[in-house]
């Protein structure tokens, strides 16, 4: 399949003062993408403090951390952990800039074993739960078209466009995630790039 046939998306890239991304990994938000804007909450859930994964307020965090009502407490991050994300609004398909370009990633470290897919890879969060359903096929293309525009930017190979699930497997650890869920094909998918 010639070039012309596999559209980009016509997306201003911030390049000057980016990161020199090696690749892109793939993630889905794990949960329903209603008809409004969810990155926003997204955005909200990791730029907040939370303890077992529930938002909570400051002064809840600390008193709650100093009594070790939780089990895990995390304080809010500089920003979102992904540097973009995709939705369906309405009926149509959304991009999202998230965490700056010229910012490590926070979406695909393993504790304890790596940092280098956040240090390398842009992360690209589509939001819906894809466990249970794959993409439609309207964000499916969009997500395609927004992938070949950042491989062209950055040179990115299509060898290295990975799902977060796959991060584990190069890391040759056990999977600890689905992610970007089970009924995305990410063959499939690098195979349409």
């Amino acid at each position: 399949m010639n070039e012309i046939s596999k559209p980009k998306m016509d997306l201003k890239i911030p390049l000057e003062g980016s990161r020199n991304w090696k690749g892109i990994v793939w993630h889905h938000s794990a949960s329903p993408d209603g008809k409004t804007r969810d990155w926003d909450g997204i955005v909200k859930y990791h730029t907040s403090y939370r303890i077992d994964f529930d938002i909570v307020s400051a002064g809840e965090f600390e008193r709650r951390r100093a009594s070790h009502q939780g089990k895990v407490f995390q304080k809010p991050w500089k920003a979102v952990g992904y540097n973009g994300g995709t939705e369906i609004i309405g009926d149509a398909p959304a991009f999202f800039w998230g965490r700056p370009l010229n910012m490590i990633g926070a979406h695909a470290g393993v504790e304890g074993v790596s940092n280098l897919f956040n240090e390398n890879y842009i992360g690209l969060c589509a939001i819906g739960n894809y466990d249970s359903e794959p993409p439609s096929l309207d964000l499916w293309d969009f997500n395609l078209q927004l992938t070949r525009s950042l491989m062209a930017a950055f040179q990115i190979s299509k060898e290295h466009v990975i799902g977060h699930r796959e991060v584990f497997d190069r890391l040759g650890v056990p999977r600890q995630k689905t992610c970007p869920g089970l009924k995305f094909d990410l063959n499939r998918f690098r195979e349409s790039l």
